[in-house]
């Protein structure tokens, strides 16, 4: 029986700029058996084209677009109805997503009825202002994910939550998240999956095992990202593997 293979990207596939060996391979092989490929990524800043373009660059598995599910596709989804000017606190991802949605994107704090925090690498102190202000003010308050850290090639680097933290604590306010383990971004998936089961392949528990827990679906921690021994998990994982490459040697 084959079914659908949701992966995590950071830490999974690639760290930073380095595909995690075999990576690729393991997911055309996959693929070839039948297995349908969903990448579910919290990582807010880069459009769902240049996601596909780097899993190819780096991993040499021709993704494509939509096979990409991320966060800052969740969060456009939660003010898709209202459609409420909005302040970014965040990348391009973040971006296309209300662009798509057509969610007005606001330079200011007075304008915003909305306002989504993602990770934003060129975040400035005006920047955190801003959200904050116009969360102050009233605005919903959106968050692409909570995750304290990301994995780049050589350490752990501070992710959206630790952005969205600064806000939540000028603001006085916490935000609704949309990535995972929420459920916004499981909706996304659940539309997406195909019929079968469903593996979830991550590095976090707090994020990709929660979100498989959630859905009654296979939990699968791979250890080159954020957590790298399982006796760091308060619950233990459904499989363990060194990496993704070994998946296709468990997996039907």
């Amino acid at each position: 029986m084959t079914g659908t293979v949701v992966c995590d990207l950071d830490g999974v596939v690639y760290r930073g700029g380095r595909a995690v060996d075999g990576a690729g391979e393991a997911l055309a092989e996959l693929e070839r058996r039948g297995w349908r490929i969903l990448f579910c990524t919290n990582n807010s800043t880069r459009t769902r084209a240049a996601v596909a373009r780097r899993i190819a660059e780096l991993a040499g598995y021709p993704a494509r677009v939509d096979q990409v599910v991320g966060s800052a596709e969740a969060a456009a989804a939660l003010l898709a109805a209202q459609r409420p000017p909005t302040y970014v606190l965040g990348g391009d991802g973040i971006r296309e997503a209300l662009r798509a949605a057509k969610i007005p994107e606001v330079a200011d704090a007075e304008g915003a009825e909305a306002v989504v925090v993602g990770l934003a690498t060129d975040c400035d102190y005006a920047a955190l202002a801003t959200a904050a202000s116009a969360v102050r003010r009233g605005a919903r308050f959106v968050a692409t994910n909570a995750d304290p850290t990301f994995p780049a090639e050589e350490e752990l680097l501070p992710g959206a939550g630790a952005i969205l933290a600064a806000v939540e604590t000028a603001a006085g306010c916490r935000a609704e998240v949309a990535g995972k383990p929420h459920d916004p971004i499981r909706r996304l998936l659940r539309s997406r999956v195909g019929p079968g089961p469903v593996w979830v392949v991550g590095d976090r528990e707090d994020t990709d095992l929660e979100l498989a827990r959630a859905e009654g679906w296979t939990a699968v921690l791979v250890l080159t990202g954020a957590t790298s021994r399982p006796d760091e998990l308060v619950r233990p994982a459904d499989l363990v593997l060194d990496s993704l490459a070994a998946l296709a040697d468990h997996i039907g």
